[in-house]
């Protein structure tokens, strides 16, 4: 037997021979106390009677023993070792894998973008949101055709009410091969929207449809579209896509070369989608379609695609196709239009 557990021995013998008339309190290491009568003990183990019968526990287990009115002359220690202290764990622990309580790293964002939004926040009207977007077309066939296309959006929501407008304008030069002929054809207008829902949670809604446009291609030399439709909006919130469908009776007047009826009333469709694939990628569908409700082969319709990636902050990167189909007008006018442009957009705090 070595030394140090000979005397350690001795010790504890000499304890409990002190402690046996008296009842004895044991703390264990892990923090539970009994309360008895040491029967017997060695180095191995102690012998404890209790009111629950005998116990015996081994002697590594214990940390401290005294008697029963925790008399500080026959407290002792026994066996214990070394425990480091919880903030000394918590410590080395934090400095070894950082301090939990720290709050994340944020990387700082560039200057550029701050001065961004404190010029969007200082000079554009609170609650309204803007995009500007435009393209240019070169092309050369039998001819050269260069076209500029440019757009402004808006949108406001407040309460149950929003409002949407479209500004926009093309311009197309077309010159023959031989460069004698040149002709220069644009067409402008804009397109609104207002809608309001029947409360906050009913996806039942109204709204007036109201657009105009000029467009020298098809003659039109003034065209405005009135409609006012019930809409509902299918919310497909797992796949963030968003469908609006929307019928209604409109009335359209025409100012058209070769063409007499001035007023024509119809039944529209109006149809949205707006899907968000991801934080950086977005799909916009836009289709309506109107029919002379006094002759059904009078009728115009148009389809409207869009994928929108935000490149930055400041600018996104948009391919936009369009088709047009358009019968309510002279006969000999033109009446189909396709558009395919790749397109840069700003937005100015655009959701």
């Amino acid at each position: 037997m070595k030394l140090y557990t000979k005397l350690t021995f001795i010790s504890l013998l000499a304890l409990f021979c002190a402690a046996a008339a008296n009842a004895s309190i044991l703390t264990l290491k892990n923090g539970d106390r009994i309360t008895g009568k040491v029967s017997s003990a060695n180095d191995a183990q102690m012998i404890l009677e209790t009111q629950f019968g005998s116990i015996t526990i081994p002697r590594s287990e214990i940390s401290a023993i005294s008697d029963d009115a925790n008399s500080p002359t026959v407290s002792q220690t026994v066996a214990a070792e070394p425990v480091p202290a919880p903030e000394a764990s918590a410590a080395s622990s934090a400095s070894a894998e950082g301090d939990i309580t720290a709050p994340p790293a944020v990387e700082k964002e560039p200057q550029w973008i701050t001065d961004y939004r404190n010029f969007v926040k200082e000079n554009f009207p609170e609650g309204w949101q803007f995009r500007l977007r435009g393209g240019l077309e070169y092309r050369q066939t039998t001819s050269k055709v260069f076209s500029v296309y440019g757009a402004f959006d808006t949108k406001k929501e407040w309460d149950l009410n929003k409002f949407s407008a479209t500004a926009y304008y093309n311009y197309t030069q077309e010159t023959s091969v031989d460069d004698v002929i040149s002709t220069t054809l644009d067409k402008w207008g804009i397109d609104t929207n207002f809608r309001r829902d029947f409360d906050e949670t009913s996806h039942w809604y109204v709204q007036n449809i109201l657009n105009y446009k000029k467009d020298m291609v098809k003659g039109i030399k003034d065209q405005v579209d009135e409609a006012v439709t019930l809409g509902y909006r299918f919310d497909f919130e797992r796949y963030d896509l968003i469908i609006d469908i929307a019928p209604g009776p409109a009335v359209r007047y025409v100012n058209a070369d070769d063409f007499d009826t001035k007023w024509v009333v119809m039944g529209v469709l109006a149809e949205d989608l707006v899907w968000s694939i991801s934080k950086l990628l977005n799909f916009e569908q836009n289709a309506y379609v109107g029919m002379n409700l006094t002759n059904s082969n009078q009728y115009s319709a148009y389809l409207k695609l869009g994928l929108v990636l935000k490149a930055t902050e400041v600018i996104d990167i948009a391919l936009r196709y369009s088709y047009e189909y358009d019968a309510v007008n002279a006969t000999t006018a033109q009446r189909e239009e396709q558009r395919l442009m790749l397109s840069f957009e700003a937005p100015f705090n655009w959701k």
